[in-house]
């Protein structure tokens, strides 16, 4: 086997291998563009056999900071990693993993702090909670918290029928009530099919990023995101007195895998249950359209979980790893955020002191 950095040429076999053999909407060669457009180097790494047959991708990006620079497999979405080909033998996926890690350090790894390396996901793994041996064997550590089973993604089994196998049979009275509430008050949902309402979704979406305090990406980057696959993406848009207060970015997959990537809202949406009603008119959409499955995003706190819970979609672990390249690189890249997280949630720490205290001790903090 023979690894190398995939080009341009390779993108049409490239996505080819991602729909047959088990990836992610994340994996697809275009997001190149988008990390790209964030000033982040893409790195597409590709494992082909003696034929030149692809039997293996693993796509990274490498995220510059004036410290250090971090490798991360892949900062979107909730499944990420590397893929081999489905007909591979048990040795031969660890021999192709050993030539990828291997290259990475070699290539990739100089002037680094970490690695975080996310599995690709599927429904069976919600019942999975021990680590993959194969990563802790190449010094990656499992980076999930068993206790509050944080961080996850959601998915919800769609069925032909939105109204009577979702509507009516799985989703309760207060839920359904809140979405009839958005609509008796006057919002509509409608889809942007020809990019009216662009700059108004990319000024929600950023305006959450600095709502929860973090750095939002740039704005060259958002609009890539809404039209780099212009063909897979549906952008629903809530509208109060024609006026938006509120958007989805969903991304479809394969004809199976309807993925809400992005949401954006200002304050009267909250006033208005706009954020169900929007979740609501998505996955009726892909319920028509033949979708199996509905993808809630990435979940990382409680409050989320519990509001994304309402529709009553199965609870994924996500499975994130990390591997450490340098002990001072990792102090550095890491104390801005812990102490910012700190001086936020100190009661929250207080309450919790013994059980983050233990993490401390085994070295997941």
């Amino acid at each position: 086997m023979q690894i190398r950095k995939a080009t341009i040429q390779d993108e049409q076999r490239w996505n080819t291998f991602v729909e047959t053999e088990g990836g992610s909407f994340f994996h697809y060669f275009e997001w190149k563009t988008i990390y790209e457009g964030n000033k982040w180097l893409y790195i597409p790494l590709l494992l082909e056999n003696e034929t030149n047959d692809i039997v293996g991708i693993f796509p990274l990006v490498k995220i510059k900071f004036f410290f250090y620079s971090k490798l991360v497999s892949l900062p979107d979405g909730a499944s990420g990693g590397y893929i081999f080909k489905k007909s591979l033998t048990e040795s031969e996926k660890q021999q192709a993993f050993q030539i990828f890690v291997s290259y990475i350090n070699q290539q990739y790894s100089k002037g680094c702090s970490t690695f975080i390396l996310k599995e690709n996901l599927f429904v069976d793994d919600a019942s999975r909670s021990q680590p993959t041996e194969l990563l802790v064997k190449n010094g990656f550590r499992f980076r999930f918290d068993v206790e509050i089973k944080l961080p996850c993604t959601y998915r919800l089994p769609l069925a032909p029928s939105f109204e009577d196998d979702i509507w009516e049979e799985l989703w309760g009275k207060y839920l359904r009530n809140h979405i009839r509430k958005s609509q008796k008050q006057g919002v509509v949902v409608t889809e942007d099919t020809n990019g009216q309402y662009h700059e108004d979704v990319i000024t929600m979406i950023l305006s959450i990023y600095k709502k929860f305090d973090e750095k939002p990406p740039l704005k060259e980057e958002m609009r890539l995101r809404l039209t780099a696959f212009k063909e897979k993406t549906k952008i629903w848009v809530a509208l109060l007195n024609n006026t938006p207060i509120a958007a989805l970015v969903c991304y479809n997959f394969t004809g199976s895998l309807c993925y809400a990537s992005k949401m954006g809202y200002k304050p009267a949406a909250r006033e208005y249950f706009t954020t169900v009603l929007l979740f609501s008119e998505a996955i009726k959409d892909a319920c028509e359209n033949g979708y199996q499955f509905f993808e809630f995003g990435v979940t990382e706190t409680m409050k989320l979980a519990q509001w994304k819970e309402q529709f009553k979609p199965i609870k994924i672990p996500m499975r994130i790893y990390e591997k450490k390249y340098s002990t001072i690189r990792t102090f550095v890249e890491k104390t801005p955020s812990l102490l910012k997280w700190t001086l936020k949630n100190v009661p929250y720490i207080w309450y919790h002191r013994r059980r983050i205290l233990r993490k401390i001790m085994r070295g997941e903090i």
